[in-house]
């Protein structure tokens, strides 16, 4: 055994000799020297402060199991989890001897960690120098826990995840990798090369030994090739995998593998839903289409032919029953005119025709054609517009009366006394004139919990409205698919018996708009 010589060999004294002291005073790690008897010959204070002791707890000639039960007393003895301290102290002297030699790590419970290296002197003393290892400690458990959890992290993924080097060998890959290849788990272990692996995909099985040869070798040019960094690959079995790569600045490359087998097939299945509900869909707007026009060439039969009659010569009872007739007829024709419309917005065939017009002129208009309605019910139906004159737009002059032709309807008809107000209110923008359009009713309003689905097809608030309103529900279900169908939005407010307010936000070009700039440019 290599014995290391210290520079003071007289017998022990009071105090460790002036050149020991220097020597020991200027490490940085603890030292202290023990006699053959195992008494403090000397030590530093990079020692006591390790330790956390003061001047007093440590003097020279003290003997090895003072040391040690001031140790025990301060906490810095070192103990294992549950172990007795005299317990300890026992065992600590028994093998202090049997330790030189060795190097012996220590977690005093301080939050400090030290390693202890102990050498036998060319006069039998024992040399024991400890090194404070917390921050080495430290930074290695720090590692371990992002091993752990890159470990967690990579086999609790859904996709396959593996590292080559550049030359070719894996560094790492996680269980999910060699899964979707058809590798057993725990078969293969880090560092293989990928030529190696591959010769085991189970994607590749059955291929001749020329064709697994060329197909291997097309794949690890992919994993090298820094022009590609994601390819779809058709497995053999039919499954798909999704390869996502990233090649490293100092060779070699990350690669993620999916199974995207599964994902591609829903997204066929709803794509082929899909074409099949827009194809059943467009066959049935079709066919409404059709029927609606055959169903008014009869009708407008019928019509004709009360119209004729209203103007022949009828008695009392024969001109009610022409007007039973006459009134019907144009009720049934208003809902065939309203299904036509429906149909064609659904299939998509709705052509808005644009042209110039007066918005405040189509909106006296509309009022002007139920204002016999409203007279019959004593109601009063009034307009108002902002104080700013609107110039003449461009836009779907028909649709625009339409929807208003439909908001004024309902509120006449839901409307048994009071009054109904049309405001427009417009404001000129970079995008054109916002224009918007209050209808204001003072009728039986409607709940707010149905507000969210007047808009629906055939909607009615209950059963009793259909028997005291008539109607099939399909005026507000228009009036917003051509909202829509102009770029707008349709709101409603509402109070139950305070009526409801219907406002129509519309954003359109001037007229002459585009001729102006061109004069301009």
């Amino acid at each position: 055994m290599n014995r290391i010589k210290l520079v003071d060999t007289a017998p022990l004294a009071a105090s460790a000799s002036d050149d020991l002291m220097r020597l020991l005073e200027n490490l940085r790690d603890g030292v202290v020297v023990f006699t053959p008897e195992l008494r403090v010959r000397a030590f530093n204070r990079s020692y006591l402060k390790l330790f956390a002791l003061g001047e007093q707890d440590l003097l020279i000639g003290d003997p090895l199991i003072k040391l040690l039960r001031t140790l025990g007393r301060n906490g810095t003895l070192g103990l294992k989890p549950g172990e007795d301290v005299e317990e300890a102290i026992a065992h600590r002297l028994e093998t202090f001897r049997d330790m030189v030699g060795l190097v012996e790590r220590r977690d005093l419970g301080t939050g400090k960690h030290i390693d202890i290296y102990r050498s036998l002197t060319t006069n039998d003393e024992i040399l024991s120098i400890h090194v404070d290892v917390t921050e080495e400690v430290e930074k290695s458990q720090a590692l371990e826990r992002q091993r752990q959890y890159m470990n967690s992290l990579l086999e609790n993924t859904s996709d396959g995840i593996t590292l080559l080097d550049d030359h070719g060998h894996f560094v790492m890959f996680n269980d999910r990798f060699l899964e979707l290849y058809g590798i057993e788990v725990g078969s293969v272990d880090w560092g293989v090369p990928y030529r190696e692996l591959a010769n085991r995909f189970g994607d590749l099985e059955g291929l001749s030994l020329e064709e697994r040869r060329h197909e291997i070798e097309h794949r690890y040019q992919f994993a090298f090739d820094p022009s590609q960094s994601r390819v779809r690959r058709q497995l053999r079995d039919g499954r798909t995998l999704n390869i996502n790569k990233i090649n490293l600045p100092e060779g070699g490359c990350v690669m993620t593998i999916r199974d995207v087998t599964d994902e591609l097939r829903r997204i066929t299945e709803l794509e082929a839903a899909r074409r099949l509900a827009e194809e059943s869909n467009r066959a049935k707007s079709e066919f409404v289409a059709r029927m609606s026009h055959e169903m008014r060439t009869p009708l407008n039969g019928i019509l004709g032919v009360s119209a004729l009659l209203e103007a022949s010569a009828l008695d009392a009872k024969q001109s009610d029953l022409v007007d039973v007739i006459s009134g019907s007829g144009k009720v049934l024709l208003r809902l065939i005119d309203d299904i036509l419309d429906l149909s064609r917005l659904d299939a998509e065939t709705f052509e808005m025709i644009e042209d110039e017009f007066d918005l405040s002129h189509v909106i006296l208009q509309s009022i002007g054609i139920i204002r016999s309605s409203a007279d019959e019910k004593g109601l009063k139906v009034r307009f108002r517009e902002g104080n700013e004159r609107l110039p003449r737009l461009r836009g779907d002059m028909v649709r625009i009366e339409q929807i208003l032709l439909n908001l004024l309807t309902n509120a006449v008809k839901f409307t048994d006394q009071g009054s109904i107000d049309v405001v427009l209110e417009s404001e000129s923008g970079p995008e054109g004139v916002t224009s918007t359009i209050s209808v204001v009713d003072s009728g039986v309003g409607i709940p707010e919990d149905k507000l969210d689905q007047i808009f629906n097809r055939f909607y009615q608030i209950d059963s009793t409205v259909t028997r005291k309103y008539g109607g099939a529900g399909l005026g507000l279900a228009i009036t917003s698919k051509l909202v829509d169908a102009m770029g707008g939005a349709i709101q409603v407010f509402s109070e139950v018996g305070q009526g409801s307010t219907f406002r129509v936000h519309l954003t359109l070009p001037a007229a002459g708009a585009e001729v102006e700039e061109s004069d301009a440019d």
